[in-house]
Order: C-alpha cells, then sequence, then structure tokens
C-alpha cells in the first residue's frame, strides 16, 4: 500500500500519532507447561531472573521513532532513537520512574519527532503506567486532601 498525504490549507498541518508503551522482559520469562516424559521432572528455575525493561515510541509513518541515516548526517545535535533500556531491581538501576519517562519524552521523542516532521502536529498516546499518573509536588492531589476538618 503506498501512504498518500491528506490535501491540507496552508495553515493546517498533518497530525501524527505517536504510541508509547514500555514491556519487561526476564531471562526466565518461559511458559509454566512444558512437554516431559513420564515420571521426569524438570528443573526449572525458582525465579525469573535478570530482566530488561524497554520503553519505545512507534509512528504508524515510519515505525520506530528514529532518525535515518541521512537524518543522523544532518542532524548529528539530535538523539538516533527515542527507545530507552533499564535493568530494574534494587541491585541494578532501580525501578521505571515518571522522571525516566519525562526525560525520554522531553530530551528524546519530542526533539526526534520535529526533527524528522517538523510541519507536523505529533499527538503522543501513552499506555496505562501508573507511572504516567504522576503529578507536580505542588499539584492539587485528591488522594492528599484531608476528608474532615482534624485532618489526616
Amino acid at each position: 500500500m503506498e501512504r498518500l498525504d491528506p490535501l491540507l490549507l496552508p495553515n493546517e498541518k498533518t497530525h501524527i500519532l505517536v504510541t508509547h508503551d514500555e514491556c519487561l522482559f526476564y531471562a526466565n520469562d518461559d511458559k509454566p507447561i512444558i512437554w516431559a516424559s513420564l515420571g521426569e521432572l524438570p528443573l526449572r528455575k525458582k525465579r525469573q531472573g535478570k530482566s530488561i525493561m524497554v520503553s519505545e515510541f512507534l509512528t504508524e509513518i515510519d515505525g520506530r521513532l528514529k532518525l535515518n541515516e541521512d537524518e543522523i548526517l544532518l542532524y548529528p545535535e539530535i538523539s538516533v532513537e527515542a527507545r530507552k533500556f533499564l535493568k530494574p531491581e534494587k541491585n541494578e538501576e532501580g525501578w521505571w520512574t515518571a522522571n525516566h519517562l519525562l526525560d525520554q519524552v522531553i530530551n528524546y521523542a519530542i526533539s526526534i519527532f520535529e526533527t524528522k516532521y517538523s510541519n507536523s502536529i505529533g499527538i503522543f498516546a501513552f499506555d496505562n503506567s501508573t507511572n504516567h499518573e504522576a503529578m507536580a509536588k505542588d499539584a492539587l492531589n485528591v488522594n492528599k486532601m484531608n476528608v474532615n476538618q482534624r485532618g489526616k
């Protein structure tokens, strides 16, 4: 199929959907059911093992939100890709937080999008992660309000 750009008036811009999601992969991320000979029990790991978290942005136009080879040469000051990795757990790099996501969006995804699609408007859609519900420290939050006059 061939992509056709819409006919726009001079003051109009194309809107491009940019989706985001993150996924956690484990070293021992296997199925709980396996084939084995009768009477034989397989040795299985008790834990899921080491993990890696991947956070990525996608567009319908190009797939992964990243610069192509020509764009890398034209814009060496722009990050090549928006994808981020994190080794979670307390003895590694910690856990993925809203601050990680904000850094990824502000310092990578938006600059790459604006470089690739300078005459378009990005519509960023995020999955339902609890990190995306983060608020500024001074934001009004119903969960921190008193129910009665005595306070908490």
